[in-house]
């Protein structure tokens, strides 16, 4: 009886059943954004533009993709990260910076800046678009969250090597789910971009292309926002484990061979714990914290 359901809890992986239907996902974004004419028409002024659109739709489609996959692993990535107590603090969080996100969606549209109506249904196609891109983020917002609040908690915390595997295991998710992160924003400000391009190429009024870097800087903000608040909870907890572990003993002439002793089991544990290092440094997440910003440039840089 074990086979059949371990059988079945296999085929239910939820990460694995995101990731395998994100080509279907695509497929259904290309089609909704080619033939759906349903909604507000198209500007009677449109002339032209018919491929930089088509690039847009494709590049949205592909995007679909990319984000149902960084989705899946980010459920895979909660699945390793394990629970945290404080359910209320993670919502509140990721509410939190979906207002952040929104805020200047949310301004640019009380501005009135927006690329005029170079399809049909543009009206609700984008805010979709912008939802979809959303619902990718939850799960690694969450993971985000979830690590923070088990470094700041005091409990099962102790200083043996089973704690240093969790300080690194905790890292390289942090890692993992912060360059996703940066990938999904990257994406939503490349495509915003793209369609950009498309409004000029149909003689239409696009948003003005400083909008876009504005668009891609906030983002960026947002990224190292949350980065860095991830960061310095590890980084804290990393301390108080080299502290517990390894205190260091108090300089004196008569203690030069303890305190040389004590100092080298710190420096030790430090390597070991991966303290000590500069989030500005650290490549991997100043590659993800630039990557919307990075977006922004190349739409505006290489006519995207």
């Amino acid at each position: 009886m074990s086979e059949p359901t371990e059988r079945t809890t296999r085929r239910l992986d939820a990460p694995r059943v995101v990731i395998g239907c994100a080509p279907l996902l695509g497929f259904a974004a290309f089609a909704v954004l080619r033939w759906a004419d349903w909604g507000t028409s198209a500007d009677a002024d449109a002339d032209g533009g018919d491929a930089e659109l088509a690039v847009w739709q494709f590049l949205v489609a592909a995007s679909v993709v990319v984000w149902a996959v960084l989705a899946g692993v980010g459920l895979r990535l909660l699945r390793d990260v394990g629970r945290a107590n404080q359910r209320r603090e993670t919502i509140v969080f990721v509410a939190f910076v979906y207002v952040v996100i929104g805020a200047v969606l949310v301004v640019g549209a009380i501005a009135g800046l927006r690329n005029e109506y170079v399809m049909d249904g543009q009206r609700w196609k984008i805010p979709l678009f912008h939802l979809i891109a959303g619902a990718a983020n939850a799960p690694l917002l969450i993971v985000l969250k979830r690590i923070q609040l088990q470094a700041a908690d005091d409990a099962g915390w102790g200083a043996t090597a089973a704690d240093l595997e969790r300080m690194r295991r905790l890292r390289r998710t942090m890692h993992a789910a912060t360059a996703s992160l940066g990938v999904v924003i990257a994406l939503a400000v490349i495509a915003t971009g793209a369609l950009r391009q498309a409004t000029v190429a149909a003689g239409l009024t696009p948003v003005p292309d400083t909008f876009v870097l504005v668009y891609g800087g906030w983002f960026t903000g947002v990224v190292a926002a949350i980065y860095l608040y991830v960061f310095s909870a590890l980084e804290a907890r990393g301390r108080r484990i080299l502290g517990a572990a390894a205190p260091l003993p108090d300089p004196g002439p008569g203690s030069a061979d303890a305190f040389l002793a004590g100092r080298t089991l710190r420096c030790e544990l430090a390597q070991e714990l991966e303290l000590g290092g500069d989030a500005r440094r650290n490549l991997e997440g100043l590659l993800a914290v630039l990557a919307p910003i990075a977006g922004a440039l190349l739409t505006r840089l290489g006519g995207l």
